[in-house]
């Protein structure tokens, strides 16, 4: 399961956040996860909590799932392939270059609290 090394990643950027601000806990790290990530997302939510420590003990993780967009770089018809994730042109037939979808990022990380 690579989602556990993963979370570790995602948490490994909050508790440096924390420290890097003076903040004492991770309250919430808000990723987006492409559809064609590779990513299954109740894994890493498995994983994450699972890994959850020091600063980031209470951290809750909020993921935002973003569907393919993909666009003909031939004819410009622009797209979101449903769940068979066809990428060929349904207008030219030609392929297609996927915009979002793909991706796998912290967007966010909530910090509570000053250390002393």
């Amino acid at each position: 399961m690579h989602e556990a090394g993963i979370a570790a990643e995602i948490l490994e950027i909050a508790r440096a956040q924390a420290v890097a601000h003076g903040k004492a806990r991770v309250a919430e790290v808000t990723v987006r996860v492409g559809d064609m990530s590779g990513v299954v997302a109740e894994a890493l939510e498995f994983a994450f909590e699972a890994l959850r420590d020091g600063p980031a003990s209470g951290a809750a993780l909020v993921m935002k799932r973003i569907a393919v967009l993909a666009k003909c770089e031939t004819c410009g018809t622009e797209s979101r392939p449903g769940a068979d994730l066809v990428l060929w042109c349904e207008s030219c037939g030609r392929p297609l270059k996927v915009l979002e979808g793909e991706e796998l990022t912290v967007e966010s990380v909530v910090l509570e609290g000053a250390e002393e």
